[in-house]
């Protein structure tokens, strides 16, 4: 290849200064009309990413991992089938229910009549159906008797939108879906059939009894080994939507899979004069935060010096423990003005609005009860819970794993009382 003349690797460096010369006046300019340029604030953030990008490198997690987020959410079904606590019966069930859930189909492409018996957990559009917790807690015991009366298990809710939006059936795990053509619609779905009968189909609605017939026998037939969080896995994923909010949240709030825990309050629960339907913060704002305090205790009792995620069925009671409580001051010190150790951060997703309670809730939006399942998960993710009143709370703490639980309010709404998180610093700010 010949040489270029010396003239013209002289033009083309020339070329090369005055292009330099032109972008440096261009980025001043740029400075000057955004503002004044910040060289050591410029210097600080490529700093700050480089170290980010490094600790990335090396397999350092400085940030919540989205792929750890990922795998706690949709953990593989072939996980689940080799915990050793799982119950032999889960595993030649799950293999049986696909088989005859496909035999069904297959004889109904072949207009033939099938043999095949179902159990439906239902909330059609006439029902009565209850909370989240009331319809999703039973499940477990569900695929329970289920297996002992050779039925396949199937969920179909039609209010307040279809449990699909929310939930999915995880790859290779228990197909749970009804489509819309798989039974003729003057079928009878029996509710509140007998499960041993011979009758195709029979239903259910809010099994009330289930959960605690089957926290009973994780106690006596298991060991005290809580399985409940790894049946409910096999049928149920959060829906691609629904991925995407807990993710984002979680890594907004630097949360990561077990290294935080919640705190969940169900403070218009009717008991000790509350009411529903007329609820006011403001009117039962004293006791309310007294049992918003303790519930924040009896978590920070369980995972001491933790984060602590907050969800609650009213707003005013999140922003309360974020913004006016004694914990939130404790934050400010330990943080703003270093006044001592931070020994409780409380965190919570946007609640500037509130949850629509799936029962009452007059709303058929479907994003309108997404924060239902984005708390429901986030805190099932967690390492404990601490629960009041209601089943909800109680749900999320046993998708957690049910081994780091308290219930910070009984059944019938009295407290109970946890030692005070901040104690041992408030005593040594006392001493000053």
């Amino acid at each position: 290849m010949a040489r270029p003349s010396s003239a013209l690797s002289y033009a083309i460096r020339l070329s090369i200064a005055l292009y330099m010369v032109f972008s440096f006046f261009v980025f001043q300019k740029a400075h000057v009309v955004h503002g004044p340029y910040d060289a050591a604030a410029e210097l600080s953030q490529r700093k700050q990413e480089f170290i980010l990008d490094s600790g990335r490198k090396k397999g350092m997690q400085l940030q919540p991992s989205t792929s750890k987020i990922l795998t706690e959410l949709h953990r593989p079904v072939s996980q689940i089938f080799i915990n050793p606590k799982l119950p032999e019966w889960v595993k030649t069930y799950a293999k049986w229910h696909a088989k005859q859930r496909k035999r069904y189909f297959d004889d109904m492409r072949a207009n033939a009549t099938s043999d095949v018996r179902f159990l439906i957990s239902r909330c059609l559009t006439n029902d009565k159906c209850g909370g989240a917790s009331d319809r999703l807690q039973e499940i477990p015991y569900s695929i329970m008797l289920a297996n002992q009366t050779n039925r396949v298990l199937l969920v179909r809710w039609e209010k307040p939108a279809r449990l699909e939006n929310y939930l999915v059936v995880p790859e290779g795990g228990i197909d749970w879906t009804v489509p819309d053509d798989m039974f003729p619609k003057e079928e009878n779905w029996h509710l509140r059939g007998k499960e041993d009968s011979e009758h195709k189909i029979v239903s259910t609605i809010r099994k009330d009894s289930a959960a605690p017939k089957f926290r009973q026998y994780q106690e006596e037939e298991l060991g005290g080994n809580k399985i409940y969080h790894e049946i409910f896995r096999l049928l149920f994923s959060p829906s691609e939507a629904l991925t995407a909010r807990i993710q984002s949240t979680m890594k907004s709030l630097q949360l990561n899979p077990k290294e935080y825990s919640s705190v969940h309050l169900r403070v218009k629960y009717p008991v000790k004069g509350i009411k529903e339907n007329d609820f006011s913060f403001e009117k039962h704002k004293s006791q309310i935060t007294g049992w918003a305090n303790n519930a924040v205790n009896c978590a920070a009792e369980l995972h001491p010096n933790s984060t602590i995620y907050v969800s609650s069925d009213n707003n005013d009671t999140v922003g309360y423990l974020l913004e006016e409580s004694h914990f939130a001051q404790h934050y400010i010190d330990a943080t703003k003005h270093k006044k001592h150790a931070l020994v409780v951060k409380l965190v919570a997703r946007d609640y500037s609005t509130e949850n629509e309670h799936v029962a009452f809730s007059q709303t058929t939006e479907v994003d309108g009860f997404m924060n239902v399942f984005e708390d429901l998960f986030i805190m099932g993710l967690g390492k404990c819970v601490a629960h009041g009143v209601g089943g909800y709370g109680r749900l999320a703490a046993a998708l957690c794993g049910g081994e780091c639980v308290t219930a910070h309010r009984k059944h019938g709404g009295n407290l109970n009382v946890c030692s005070d998180a901040l104690k041992d610093i408030q005593r040594n700010i006392d001493k000053r």
